[in-house]
Protein backbone atom coordinates (compact mmCIF):
# COMPACT_ATOMS: atom_id res chain seq x y z
CA UNK A 1 0.00 0.00 0.00
CA UNK A 2 2.43 2.28 0.85
CA UNK A 3 4.64 1.67 -2.62
CA UNK A 4 1.34 2.31 -4.36
CA UNK A 5 1.17 5.67 -2.90
CA UNK A 6 4.95 6.24 -3.20
CA UNK A 7 4.70 5.42 -7.04
CA UNK A 8 1.72 7.33 -7.31
CA UNK A 9 3.60 11.01 -6.17
CA UNK A 10 6.68 9.88 -8.12
CA UNK A 11 4.33 10.06 -11.78
CA UNK A 12 2.82 13.19 -10.93
CA UNK A 13 6.02 14.44 -9.64
CA UNK A 14 7.56 13.29 -12.87
CA UNK A 15 4.91 13.75 -14.99
CA UNK A 16 5.63 10.37 -16.74
CA UNK A 17 8.24 7.90 -16.07
CA UNK A 18 9.03 4.67 -16.74
CA UNK A 19 9.21 0.97 -14.83
CA UNK A 20 13.18 1.40 -14.90
CA UNK A 21 12.88 5.09 -13.48
CA UNK A 22 10.23 4.03 -10.64
CA UNK A 23 12.02 0.56 -9.64
CA UNK A 24 15.23 2.85 -9.01
CA UNK A 25 13.53 5.66 -7.50
CA UNK A 26 12.08 3.52 -4.98
CA UNK A 27 14.86 1.22 -4.72
CA UNK A 28 12.84 -1.90 -5.54
CA UNK A 29 12.66 -4.66 -8.01
CA UNK A 30 11.23 -4.05 -11.30
CA UNK A 31 8.60 -7.39 -10.83
CA UNK A 32 7.35 -6.00 -7.76
CA UNK A 33 7.37 -2.46 -9.62
CA UNK A 34 5.26 -4.04 -12.16
CA UNK A 35 2.99 -5.66 -10.02
CA UNK A 36 2.22 -2.62 -8.22
CA UNK A 37 1.69 -0.97 -11.36
CA UNK A 38 -0.33 -3.03 -13.07
CA UNK A 39 -2.97 -2.67 -10.23
CA UNK A 40 -3.26 0.64 -10.19
CA UNK A 41 -3.73 0.67 -14.23
CA UNK A 42 -6.26 -2.07 -13.85
CA UNK A 43 -7.73 0.62 -11.07
CA UNK A 44 -7.42 3.46 -13.72
CA UNK A 45 -5.40 5.43 -11.32
CA UNK A 46 -2.49 5.34 -14.20
CA UNK A 47 -2.10 4.75 -17.83
CA UNK A 48 0.00 3.90 -20.73
CA UNK A 49 0.28 5.59 -24.08
CA UNK A 50 1.22 2.65 -25.44
CA UNK A 51 2.49 -1.06 -24.73
CA UNK A 52 5.40 -0.92 -22.24
CA UNK A 53 5.88 2.75 -22.47
CA UNK A 54 5.94 5.60 -19.73
CA UNK A 55 3.16 5.49 -17.18
CA UNK A 56 1.55 8.50 -16.85
CA UNK A 57 -1.33 9.85 -14.43
CA UNK A 58 -4.83 8.99 -15.39
CA UNK A 59 -7.61 11.34 -15.96
CA UNK A 60 -9.88 9.29 -13.83
CA UNK A 61 -7.48 10.21 -10.52
CA UNK A 62 -9.45 13.75 -10.82
CA UNK A 63 -12.35 11.46 -9.20
CA UNK A 64 -10.32 10.98 -6.26
CA UNK A 65 -10.14 14.64 -5.46
CA UNK A 66 -14.16 15.54 -5.82
CA UNK A 67 -14.13 16.04 -1.62
CA UNK A 68 -11.43 18.42 -1.65
CA UNK A 69 -13.82 21.03 -3.24
CA UNK A 70 -15.43 21.71 -0.47
CA UNK A 71 -12.13 22.22 1.27
CA UNK A 72 -10.94 24.75 -1.10
CA UNK A 73 -14.15 26.34 -0.98
CA UNK A 74 -13.24 26.75 3.39
CA UNK A 75 -10.03 28.06 2.07
CA UNK A 76 -11.80 30.79 0.24
CA UNK A 77 -13.84 31.40 2.98
CA UNK A 78 -11.68 31.44 5.73
CA UNK A 79 -8.46 33.68 4.27
CA UNK A 80 -10.18 36.89 5.28
CA UNK A 81 -10.92 35.68 8.47
CA UNK A 82 -7.31 34.24 9.07
CA UNK A 83 -5.56 37.61 7.66
CA UNK A 84 -8.18 39.80 10.36
CA UNK A 85 -6.79 37.68 13.43
CA UNK A 86 -3.13 37.43 12.37
CA UNK A 87 -3.52 40.87 11.76
CA UNK A 88 -4.92 41.39 15.12
CA UNK A 89 -2.71 38.87 17.05
CA UNK A 90 0.24 39.22 14.95
CA UNK A 91 0.95 36.03 15.70
CA UNK A 92 0.28 33.05 12.93
CA UNK A 93 -2.89 31.56 12.18
CA UNK A 94 -3.15 28.24 10.41
CA UNK A 95 -6.45 26.46 8.89
CA UNK A 96 -6.62 22.72 9.83
CA UNK A 97 -8.94 19.62 8.87
CA UNK A 98 -9.72 16.54 10.10
CA UNK A 99 -8.01 13.58 8.99
CA UNK A 100 -9.48 10.12 10.89
CA UNK A 101 -7.79 10.63 14.28
CA UNK A 102 -5.40 13.29 12.84
CA UNK A 103 -5.34 16.37 11.61
CA UNK A 104 -4.10 18.51 8.91
CA UNK A 105 -3.16 22.15 8.17
CA UNK A 106 -4.22 23.25 4.67
CA UNK A 107 -3.61 26.80 4.38
CA UNK A 108 -1.94 29.54 7.08
CA UNK A 109 -1.08 32.99 7.48
CA UNK A 110 2.37 33.80 9.03
CA UNK A 111 2.59 36.05 12.22
CA UNK A 112 4.81 39.39 11.62
CA UNK A 113 7.64 38.87 14.15
CA UNK A 114 10.78 38.07 13.29
CA UNK A 115 10.44 35.25 15.49
CA UNK A 116 7.13 33.26 14.82
CA UNK A 117 5.63 29.75 14.76
CA UNK A 118 5.66 28.47 11.08
CA UNK A 119 3.43 25.40 10.03
CA UNK A 120 4.01 23.42 7.12
CA UNK A 121 0.34 22.65 5.41
CA UNK A 122 -0.13 19.29 4.28
CA UNK A 123 1.45 18.65 8.30
CA UNK A 124 -0.46 15.58 9.91
CA UNK A 125 -0.27 16.00 13.36
CA UNK A 126 -2.22 13.78 16.35
CA UNK A 127 -5.34 14.86 17.89
CA UNK A 128 -4.61 14.49 21.51
CA UNK A 129 -1.82 16.89 21.38
CA UNK A 130 -1.81 20.70 21.19
CA UNK A 131 -4.83 23.07 20.77
CA UNK A 132 -5.93 22.13 17.01
CA UNK A 133 -6.14 18.67 17.41
CA UNK A 134 -7.84 18.81 20.89
CA UNK A 135 -10.45 21.37 19.17
CA UNK A 136 -11.65 18.74 16.98
CA UNK A 137 -11.56 15.85 19.19
CA UNK A 138 -14.06 17.85 21.91
CA UNK A 139 -16.85 17.02 19.31
CA UNK A 140 -16.12 13.32 18.59
CA UNK A 141 -19.11 11.31 19.39
CA UNK A 142 -18.65 8.58 22.28
CA UNK A 143 -18.56 5.90 19.67
CA UNK A 144 -16.11 7.88 17.84
CA UNK A 145 -14.12 8.47 21.41
CA UNK A 146 -14.05 5.02 22.29
CA UNK A 147 -12.54 4.41 18.65
CA UNK A 148 -9.77 6.95 19.40
CA UNK A 149 -8.78 5.11 22.78
CA UNK A 150 -8.87 1.93 21.44
CA UNK A 151 -7.12 2.44 18.67
CA UNK A 152 -4.49 5.62 19.02
CA UNK A 153 -1.17 4.64 21.35
CA UNK A 154 -0.79 7.78 23.58
CA UNK A 155 2.60 8.42 23.92
CA UNK A 156 4.21 11.73 25.22
CA UNK A 157 5.42 14.08 22.24
CA UNK A 158 6.85 17.11 24.81
CA UNK A 159 6.77 16.11 28.56
CA UNK A 160 3.59 18.73 28.90
CA UNK A 161 1.76 16.21 26.56
CA UNK A 162 -1.33 14.58 28.50
CA UNK A 163 -1.57 10.60 28.08
CA UNK A 164 -4.00 9.73 30.60
CA UNK A 165 -7.38 9.14 29.21
CA UNK A 166 -9.58 10.70 32.41
CA UNK A 167 -7.31 13.85 32.13
CA UNK A 168 -8.09 14.19 28.61
CA UNK A 169 -11.09 13.82 28.98
CA UNK A 170 -11.88 16.29 31.46
CA UNK A 171 -9.94 18.58 28.54
CA UNK A 172 -12.53 18.31 26.06
CA UNK A 173 -15.18 18.80 28.64
CA UNK A 174 -13.67 22.24 29.23
CA UNK A 175 -13.27 22.79 25.59
CA UNK A 176 -17.17 21.95 24.64
CA UNK A 177 -17.80 24.54 27.18
CA UNK A 178 -15.94 27.36 26.01
CA UNK A 179 -15.88 27.00 22.48
CA UNK A 180 -12.29 27.09 21.97
CA UNK A 181 -8.98 24.99 23.11
CA UNK A 182 -5.75 25.84 24.45
CA UNK A 183 -2.42 24.20 24.46
CA UNK A 184 1.23 25.00 25.48
CA UNK A 185 4.37 23.46 24.99
CA UNK A 186 2.09 20.21 24.93
CA UNK A 187 2.84 19.10 20.94
CA UNK A 188 5.76 21.78 19.99
CA UNK A 189 8.20 23.10 22.96
CA UNK A 190 8.46 26.87 22.99
CA UNK A 191 4.94 27.20 21.16
CA UNK A 192 1.52 27.81 22.55
CA UNK A 193 -1.72 28.17 21.08
CA UNK A 194 -5.44 28.44 20.77
CA UNK A 195 -8.11 27.10 18.07
CA UNK A 196 -11.59 26.98 17.71
CA UNK A 197 -13.98 24.12 15.98
CA UNK A 198 -15.64 25.59 12.30
CA UNK A 199 -18.34 23.07 11.76
CA UNK A 200 -19.89 21.67 8.33
CA UNK A 201 -23.28 21.49 7.59
CA UNK A 202 -24.21 18.62 8.79
CA UNK A 203 -23.18 20.24 12.13
CA UNK A 204 -20.06 18.34 12.75
CA UNK A 205 -16.34 19.80 13.54
CA UNK A 206 -14.13 19.58 10.82
CA UNK A 207 -11.68 21.89 10.84
CA UNK A 208 -10.30 24.65 13.26
CA UNK A 209 -8.65 27.85 12.93
CA UNK A 210 -5.50 28.03 15.42
CA UNK A 211 -3.37 31.31 16.72
CA UNK A 212 0.51 30.15 17.61
CA UNK A 213 3.24 31.55 18.39
CA UNK A 214 6.24 31.05 20.96
CA UNK A 215 5.20 30.74 24.57
CA UNK A 216 6.81 33.60 26.15
CA UNK A 217 4.79 35.92 24.20
CA UNK A 218 1.17 33.92 23.85
CA UNK A 219 0.80 33.44 27.87
CA UNK A 220 -2.73 31.74 29.13
CA UNK A 221 -3.57 35.83 29.53
CA UNK A 222 -3.28 37.12 26.02
CA UNK A 223 -4.03 34.09 24.80
CA UNK A 224 -7.75 34.72 26.48
CA UNK A 225 -8.26 37.60 25.57
CA UNK A 226 -8.08 36.06 22.05
CA UNK A 227 -10.81 33.36 22.61
CA UNK A 228 -13.86 36.03 21.32
CA UNK A 229 -12.43 37.48 18.02
CA UNK A 230 -11.30 33.73 17.41
CA UNK A 231 -14.44 32.20 18.21
CA UNK A 232 -16.56 34.81 16.42
CA UNK A 233 -14.45 33.93 13.39
CA UNK A 234 -15.03 30.34 13.37
CA UNK A 235 -18.98 30.82 13.81
CA UNK A 236 -18.61 33.38 10.97
CA UNK A 237 -16.71 30.73 9.21
CA UNK A 238 -18.80 27.95 9.84
CA UNK A 239 -21.82 29.78 8.65
CA UNK A 240 -20.41 30.86 5.30
CA UNK A 241 -19.79 27.02 4.54
CA UNK A 242 -23.30 26.49 5.47
CA UNK A 243 -24.51 28.96 2.83
CA UNK A 244 -22.10 28.10 0.60
CA UNK A 245 -23.21 24.43 0.46
CA UNK A 246 -27.09 25.39 -0.08
CA UNK A 247 -28.07 24.93 -3.32
CA UNK A 248 -30.72 27.31 -5.28
CA UNK A 249 -33.59 25.45 -3.76
CA UNK A 250 -32.67 26.34 -0.14
CA UNK A 251 -31.70 29.73 -0.47
CA UNK A 252 -35.23 30.85 1.15
CA UNK A 253 -34.31 28.70 4.02
CA UNK A 254 -32.89 30.39 7.13
CA UNK A 255 -29.34 28.62 7.87
CA UNK A 256 -28.80 27.02 10.86
CA UNK A 257 -26.93 29.11 13.75
CA UNK A 258 -23.67 26.80 14.92
CA UNK A 259 -22.22 27.42 17.80
CA UNK A 260 -18.63 26.13 19.36
CA UNK A 261 -19.85 25.84 23.08
CA UNK A 262 -21.57 23.39 24.35
CA UNK A 263 -21.17 21.26 20.88
CA UNK A 264 -21.18 17.59 21.28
Amino acid sequence: MERAADLLFLIAEKEEASLTELARAIGSSGSAVHRILTALKNKGLIQQAEENGPYTLSWSILGLTQRLTARADLRTISRPHMVALRDLTEETVTLNVRSGFDRVCIDYVEGIHEVRWHQNIGQISPFYAGATGKALMAYLSADELKDFFRTVKLRKITPYTMTKRDEILAELESIRTQGYSTGTQDRVLGVAAMAAPIFNPPGRASATLTIAGPSERCSPARLKEWATPLTEATRRISEQVFEASMGPDDEESEPAMVSSAGRR
